[in-house]
């Protein structure tokens, strides 16, 4: 029998939450490179630079509760 779940403290909480935001960003932001709209090289830079950001941020986000990253 399974044990029920744990609510995470608040800051683990806040962290789950805004690192799910970072991650939509980062989905937002290069999903016109997959699909048929023309975007310019400048804009495929800047959208994959927007991506790298929002996953520094869930990374930085979730080593601050604890998440054991590689250097």
């Amino acid at each position: 029998m399974a044990t029920k779940a744990r609510p995470w403290p608040y800051l683990a909480a806040e962290a789950r939450d805004r690192s799910a935001e970072e991650a939509m960003r980062g989905i937002r932001a290069l999903e016109p490179l997959l699909g048929k709209e023309r975007v310019t090289e400048v804009e495929a830079i800047r959208r994959v630079g927007v991506a790298l950001n929002a996953l520094q941020t869930i990374c930085r986000l979730l080593e601050g509760v604890g998440a054991q990253t590689r250097p």
